[in-house]
């Protein structure tokens, strides 16, 4: 409970209203070091997830736990995350009216981009339009898959790609440029699909400011990525492709 208080600061909500005035407290060179040391930790995560001696995504699960970790250890990211996480706006219904907006516009955009192979990988493309999905995976592995996608990583990549990036961003250009380019540079870590991806980020960011809490923003992520799961590993009829 005194986690969750600590998230629910007045102080935290206020300043989410002025990105600029978010984290003006921390110092360009924290902000540094924190991107410096997510990147290698990112980095050393997805090299060794090449590994065949383990099932997928451990690596990844043990880099993305790593960067949380960090995240709320590092005094600068701590100070600058506990007041993005407000969890007392999840008691609102219009935070769940701005999501599930959001998440229709997303998978709309889905819709249109998987039909028409706009800026898609065309073996993602083909796969997708074939309607085969990979029934083989087990159990285990898919669990993994959603400890992973479904959890971690829209938590740190919400925290990193979108908070740190707008505020590290803003120190040198305007906020509407920083929306813009914090989108491209996600769309760039998805570069099978990297203008899908980059409307997600920019969705992402408005659901963020509409709500003045990142917690949507990270469901929204979670979401997306357990209808994408279901998608490519199993027949449920009940889950509908893009």
């Amino acid at each position: 409970m005194g986690i969750i208080r600590l998230f629910t600061n007045k102080y935290g909500v206020q300043c989410t209203m002025n990105v600029k005035k978010l984290g003006q407290d921390i110092s360009t060179t924290s902000l540094l070091i924190y991107i410096f040391a997510v990147a290698i930790i990112f980095s050393a995560g997805a090299i060794l997830n090449t590994s065949y001696y383990l099932y997928p995504n451990v690596f990844r699960i043990i880099s993305a736990f790593l960067i949380i970790l960090i995240s709320f250890l590092y005094k600068p990211t701590r100070k600058l995350y506990t007041r993005v996480l407000d969890f007392s706006v999840m008691k609102k219904i219009s935070t769940y009216f701005w999501i599930v907006l959001a998440y229709l516009l997303f998978y709309y955009l889905n819709h249109i981009f998987f039909k028409y192979g706009f800026f898609m990988n065309e073996e993602l493309v083909s796969f997708h339009s074939l309607g085969i999905r990979y029934t083989f995976i087990s159990f285990p592995e898919f669990l993994l898959y959603l400890l992973n996608s479904c959890l971690l990583i829209p938590i740190w990549e919400e925290l990193v790609n979108r908070v740190c990036a707008m505020i590290f961003l803003t120190r040198f250009i305007p906020v509407w440029s920083g929306v813009i380019v914090q989108a491209v540079i996600f769309a760039l870590l998805h570069i099978d699909k990297p203008v899908l991806t980059g409307f997600f980020a920019l969705i992402s960011f408005f659901l963020w400011y509409k709500t003045k809490s990142i917690i949507p923003s990270m469901i929204l992520h979670s979401l997306y990525n357990i209808h994408g799961g279901l998608v490519t590993f199993y027949n449920f009829d009940f889950v509908p492709r893009w």
